[in-house]
């Protein structure tokens, strides 16, 4: 089965839109079959899933699922991130983002890169979306070009968990849902965004799912941090694997080029 459209494409001219608007949104990314295929095994993982992890809080899963970690390995995908970052890649996480209907919590505006425990040259975040996505089931917004105004200022939030803060209102435009892009997709589209870009979602008020996988990548001479996430399936801890998806492991970490290859340790 091919994976990634013949269509796809990321040269100069979509790079330099990413740069500028700090987003992009591609037409054209995963085949239809894939599309199908990959719909079908989504819907089994949550059929599967334990009872002690949300379905919205399905992460590390390319540790888990080798079809999941396959599609992170595409090379056109992978081009696109050298494009960014350059020739030295580690994947470092993926997520699962699935708002069931008539539920999920609205996430507040927030950047992504001020909650990680880890830094140096991040690539966009590739946002795949497997089903049809808009305002209704809670398609992500943006505020095109806001990542380059640095970090903005935070205040305590609960309005979902794992987001204890959220930027401060008086910071965003006044003319906040003229300027906001949402990312309507469609199944088998995908948007990227920067790192430091603002960016929200409303719960899901539809009948629909929404089901959109997320990967991140960033430069292997990074400053790597640990961290630990739940198996979907049977709720267990395990730990933050970096993975060395093309060229140098530049700080000599003994790291592995698929989670699911022996450890030479």
């Amino acid at each position: 089965m091919q994976t990634v459209d013949d269509r796809f494409q990321y040269g100069p001219s979509e790079h330099a839109a990413y740069q500028d608007r700090g987003y992009y949104l591609f037409d054209h990314f995963l085949t239809p079959e894939a599309v199908a295929d990959y719909q079908a095994r989504v819907r089994d993982m949550l059929a599967r899933r334990h009872e002690s992890v949300p379905p919205e809080m399905m992460i590390g899963v390319h540790q888990i699922e080798p079809w999941i970690f396959d599609i992170a390995a595409q090379p056109k995908l992978l081009d696109m991130i050298e494009h960014q970052i350059g020739p030295d890649i580690l994947l470092w996480a993926s997520h699962m983002l699935c708002k069931p209907p008539h539920t999920g919590d609205a996430v507040p505006w927030h950047q992504d890169a001020p909650y990680w425990n880890i830094s140096g040259r991040f690539s966009a975040g590739v946002w795949i979306a497997f089903d049809d996505v808009d305002e209704q089931n809670g398609a992500m917004s943006v505020l095109p070009g806001w990542h380059k105004k640095g970090t903005f200022p935070v205040q305590d939030s609960h309005s979902i968990k794992g987001f204890h803060s959220e930027i401060v209102p008086a910071q965003l435009p006044d003319d906040l849902d003229q300027r906001r892009v949402p990312y309507i997709l469609n199944a088998g589209q995908m948007g990227i965004h920067d790192v430091m870009i603002p960016h929200n979602s409303p719960p899901n008020t539809s009948d629909r799912w929404r089901l959109v996988l997320v990967f991140r990548y960033i430069a292997a001479d990074a400053q790597l941090g640990p961290n630990t996430y739940h198996n979907y399936k049977n709720g267990q801890p395990f730990e933050r694997e970096f993975t060395l998806m093309r060229g140098r492991d530049v700080q000599n970490l003994g790291l592995r080029r698929s989670p699911f290859e022996k450890s030479t340790a």
